[in-house]
Order: structure tokens, then sequence, then C-alpha cells
């Protein structure tokens, strides 16, 4: 333990001294604007990246030199190492130009992958899946290849989501890397200790400078790449080790990121935006809108991060009965979470399958009425008859009141009315309380006349697609009523017809 003590203690000191340097040169060299930001205003600097992968190389580099256990541990792996390291850079490098040029969402996968390419050349891969309440094992064959790269595509990402408060990514880089360490050291596995230890220790340093008030960020170049070297790791860990790490337990470890990930590609798939055009709609961003502090709401999600790592270690002990419970508890968490942001995305999903289930067979029901309408008014041989087919559609709809006025006529205009015989006719309604509908009618290239229909407020939702009740009107009813309307036959209004 003195070995992984010294990591942190190295890694901290690295990147407390280093971001504290980087900021002040940044600051004074203009590094603090990415290009095509405005001219004006000093900004903060993006690259705390390289203060953390620097003193994590630094640390690891003198445990190297150190010759101990630990360290001829990590030289009889040269491949995971330098796997690791390449992997690292690519996407570094990214992140890099990202923070001062700018990137596009196509670069980064394209670096992203031929990363996770990288890492799977190197002996990172996933090939087993692990039921964490059964224990059976699932080979995966050919489809290690696009699982492995999917989860490190969707960590990297996922941490670079939620990179949007002053210590939120580098809080919950910490608390996935301190997981990642305490499992490694369950598993007697210290190459993948060491490498958490000095990747928690490097975020221990670099979180004074970025917490609330922050003079540097991690930037791309921080963020992606801790989200790629934990992911890595996470992989690694599940491959070896009398402690049996499954699938659930790695996402446990990144709850929070890929909570995050996973409601913002929900989000923005129902309301019809671009999955990779940002927004300020992410979960930090909706804390902050429903009142709470930016102190206070990055430390929630810290509570948040802690409580997964704490389940993800609990899970370690799948064999017991305490698997269902862990896992109910982080779920019953992720709504609570996910409801307390107030999405209108998720609130209007909620209410469609609630309309869906209790509404749904009403909704059948109309739209087979209407159907059957349109069929029943080519059989009308009168205005009368007509208009007796569609009252009792409106009827059937919960409409209170309908009027229509055909102006093509040779003898002269026409009206037809019908109100509901048992409801609140419209007339005794406030004007406010009552919505209307109005519907030209047009047949054969001309104007017939107009259907206005009415419907109190206080009635309930509506059970029946407003498009089939337009094109029933406007189509059916309107050729038909032309029709008639041009025989010349006079009618007269009818009575309303009688409740089911």
């Amino acid at each position: 333990m003195r070995t992984y003590f010294f990591l942190v203690t190295i890694a901290g000191a690295c990147c407390y001294a280093g971001s504290l340097w980087l900021a002040r040169v940044a600051a004074e060299r203009g590094w603090a604007r990415r290009c095509g930001d405005e001219a004006h205003g000093e900004g903060v600097p993006r690259l705390g990246g390289v203060a953390v992968l620097a003193a994590v190389l630094v640390a690891i580099g003198l445990l190297l030199w150190w010759d101990n256990e630990t360290s001829r541990h990590l030289r009889r792996k040269p491949q995971e190492g330098l796997g690791l390291l390449l992997a690292a850079a690519v996407v570094f490098l990214l992140g890099l130009y990202d923070d001062l040029r700018g990137a596009r969402p196509w670069q980064k996968l394209v670096v992203q992958f031929a990363a996770g390419m990288v890492l799977f050349a190197a002996g990172y891969h996933i090939e087993l899946l692990t039921n964490p309440f059964t224990g059976g094992s699932m080979a995966l064959g050919w489809l290690s290849l696009p699982l492995t790269l999917l989860w490190f595509v969707a960590i990297c990402n996922a941490f670079n989501l939620i990179d949007g408060l002053d210590g939120l990514a580098a809080g919950v880089g910490f608390f996935s890397a301190l997981s990642l360490f305490l499992l490694a050291v369950l598993a007697s596995n210290p190459f993948l200790a060491a490498i958490a230890a000095a990747l928690a220790g490097a975020l221990l340093g670099f979180l004074p400078h970025n917490f609330s008030g922050a003079r540097i960020y991690l930037g791309d170049s921080g963020s992606l790449t801790i989200g790629l070297a934990l992911a890595a790791l996470a992989v690694r860990s599940s491959m070896k080790g009398p402690v049996v790490i499954t699938l659930a337990i790695p996402l446990l470890i990144f709850g929070l990121p890929l909570l995050d990930a996973g409601v913002t590609t929900a989000r923005r798939f129902l309301s019809g935006h671009p999955i990779f055009r940002r927004d300020e709609e992410h979960l930090h961003h909706r804390l902050l809108r429903i009142g709470m502090t930016h102190r206070a709401a990055v430390l929630a999600l810290y509570g948040v991060a802690a409580f997964f790592a704490l389940a993800s270690l609990l899970l370690v002990n799948y064999q017991s009965s305490l698997a269902p419970l862990i896992a109910l508890l982080c779920g019953v968490l992720a709504w609570m979470v996910v409801r307390q942001m107030q999405y209108p995305e998720f609130a209007e999903l909620g209410q469609h399958v609630r309309t869906g289930l209790h509404g749904q067979r009403a909704v059948l029901r109309n739209q087979i009425l209407l159907r059957k309408a349109a069929g029943e008014l080519r059989e009308a041989s009168t205005l009368n008859q007509a208009w007796e087919v569609a009252a009792r559609v409106f009827h059937a709809l919960e409409f209170d009141g309908a009027s229509c006025e055909i102006g093509l006529r040779p003898g002269g205009a026409v009206s037809l009315r019908w109100n509901a015989p048992t409801e609140l006719r419209p007339e005794a309604v406030p004007a406010g309380e009552c919505w209307r509908l109005a519907i030209p009618l047009a047949a054969a290239g001309r104007r017939v006349g107009e259907v206005e229909l009415s419907r109190t407020l206080a009635r309930g939702p509506l059970h029946y697609r407003t498009a089939s009740l337009i094109e029933f009107v406007a189509g059916s009813l309107a050729a038909r009523i032309g029709e008639l309307a041009a025989g010349g036959e006079r009618e007269q209004p009818v009575a309303a017809p009688r409740s089911a």
C-alpha cells in the first residue's frame, strides 16, 4: 500500500503544481481562448488535461524507476502499458486540438474508434458477459470487437458530456478511479491498481484549481483521455483475478456519466434534435435551473457518483442475495434523479404513454367511426342525410356544437346546425372557455362553404386524431356536400340526433 500512497502523493503534487503553472502561463500567452471565440475577455484555459496526463506519466515513470514488486509487475506487461499510453496519447491530441481549434463530431468519433482499436489490439477487450445474479457467463465471439469499441466510445463521450460545471468531471472521475483502485486491490491486480491510483491522485491534485471559480478547465484533452483510460481499466479489471468483475460493476462505476449520456441521447431523440448537437439541458444544467447553486449542484452529483461507486463495490459479492436489492436501489436513484430534472420530453412521453394505455381503445373506436361515416356519406342522397352522418360523428367526438354554411347553391345559401342535446351549449359558455375549429369545404376546385366545430375547455382529452377529423370534414363531407349542393335540392336544418 505504501507504493500506491506514493503514486497518489506524487501524482497529486505534480498535478497541483502543473495546473497552477499552466493556468498562469495560458492566461499570459492568450491560450485561454479557443480559435473562433470572441476576442474580448480573458476566459479560462482548457488545458487541464495536460497537467493530469503529465502528472500520471511522472508518477508511473518514477514507479518504473523504483525497483519493487509493483514496478516489476508493470514491467512484465509492456504491451498493455504501451497500448494504453498510445491510445491515451491519440485521444489526448484530439482533445487538445479541439480545445485550441475546435473539432467536428465525426472527427472525434473516428479518432476514438481508432484509439479503441489500439486498445483492443493491446489486449483490452470484453470476451465474456457475466450474469451478476447467477454467475453464468456467455462468450461473445466476434461480437467482442464491436462491443468493446462501443464501450470505449460511450465512456469517453460520457465524461466529455458531463464536463459542464466546475469540478464535476474531475470529481466524478476521481470516484471512478478510486472504485477501480479498490476493486484492483481486492483482485490482486497491481497493474490496474497502480494506474488507477496515479489517476486518482492526479485528479485529486487538479480539483482545487477546478472547483467553483475555476482557474483552469479539464477541456476535451482531459475529459476524453480520462474517460478512455478509465474505460480501458474497467475492461481490464474484468478479465483476471479471483474476484469476478461483471459488466454490471463497470456500468455502476460510470453510473452518473452513463446516466447523463443516456438521458441526453433519449431527450434529443424524442425532441427530434441532432444527437451530437450541444445544448444546456444536461443533468447539471437542470439542477441549476431548478434553483440549486453551482456548488450545491456539484456536491449533489458527487453524492450520486459516490453512491454508484459504493454500489459497484458491494456488487462484487454478487453471489449473495444483496445483488437484486443493489440493482433496485440504483434504478430507483436513477429514476428519482431524472424525475427531479423536470425534462419536458419525458413529461410528454409519460403523458403519451398514459394516454395510450387509458385512451387508445377510445381513439381506435373513433377512428373506426370516422372511416365508417366516410362510407355512409357516399350513400346520402340529401344534404340533411349527409349532415346527420356528420352530426353523429361530432356527437361521438364530444363536440358541443357544429354549424355548416353552404354558399354554392342555385337557390341561395343554406345553414345547417347541430347542438349537443345533453351538454352545455356553446352560446351559454363565455368565449374564453370554448375553443372553435373552422374547416373550409371545397369541391371540384371551388369553395363550397365552411364547417365550424366548438368544444368547451371543461371537456376531457381528445380521443381521436385531429388529422383524421379534418380529412373527414374537408375531404369526404366536402365532396358529398358539393355534389348535393350542385344538384339544386333545398334542405331544412335537421334536429340533433338522440344520444346513444
